[in-house]
């Protein structure tokens, strides 16, 4: 694979925060185990937030794998000295060294699975010392716009430092392509939720129009559909 070095985000340290070190070490560690195994992997969650401007802490690292490989990812863990497990939800596996947690996920909410692409449109993130493969900016956003949830509201603020404002190329094109016509409404909303927040240059006019256009075709909703209470369980819930 190609290797494309971001631009420098607002800082290139390592986020003040308690066992950022640790996590990095011991993620980068099982990356590593996982590429020279044959796996490919590539970092999501709050560590490739930090690539896109984001310095928020997190407790862990989160590396997303092809759908097939998650059962082979585990022994290969495991012989390294990671304790693994799997869990009750089919998107999740689990690994910890150091009392260092690693997830392991094959699919985010809207079962958007890793493909060719993903891994064409990844980027590399240097972070001190350590070169890291993430998601794309496109890829990105795209699974955080659809994990926002009643009990995860950051996911979309997490969403907003993608775009507001944008440190690297961002490729609407491609982020259109991945929404496709089911994600129109929940993208579109987005789009207008970061232009309210951040200023019209965050979203362009006509990627919203696209949506637009793509969302009124669609059919009207079954009746009674509505909010309701919140019935699921975090472990059955796929997160970005």
């Amino acid at each position: 694979m190609e290797v494309k070095l971001l631009a420098p985000a607002p800082a290139t340290e390592i986020p003040p925060c308690p066992g950022s070190e640790r996590i990095l070490a011991v993620g980068d560690e099982a990356r590593l185990l996982l590429e020279e195994a044959g796996i490919p992997c590539l970092v999501g969650g709050g560590i490739a937030l930090w690539a896109y401007g984001r310095r928020r802490c997190t407790k862990d690292m989160d590396l997303f794998l092809p759908s097939q490989m998650p059962e082979e990812a585990l022994n290969v863990l495991a012989r390294h000295g990671f304790h693994t497990r799997d869990t009750d939800a089919a998107w999740l596996y689990k690994a910890m060294k150091q009392d260092v947690l690693i997830d392991l996920i094959v699919f985010t909410s809207g079962n958007i699975r890793l493909d060719d692409e993903t891994f064409r449109r990844s980027r590399t993130f240097a972070l001190d010392h350590y070169l890291l493969p993430v998601l794309g900016p496109e890829d990105l956003l795209f699974r955080k716009i659809l994990s926002f949830r009643e009990d995860t509201p950051k996911d979309w603020f997490d969403a907003l430092s993608i775009v507001c404002p944008t440190l690297v190329a961002f490729d609407w094109d491609y982020f259109l392509e991945r929404v496709g016509d089911r994600h129109a409404g929940r993208a579109l909303s987005f789009l207008v939720f970061a232009q309210s927040e951040c200023g019209k240059a965050c979203a362009p006019s006509k990627a919203m129009e696209a949506l637009l256009e793509r969302w009124c075709k669609l059919p009207a909703r079954e009746a009674g559909c509505h909010p309701g209470p919140v019935t699921f369980s975090l472990a059955e819930e796929p997160q970005p």
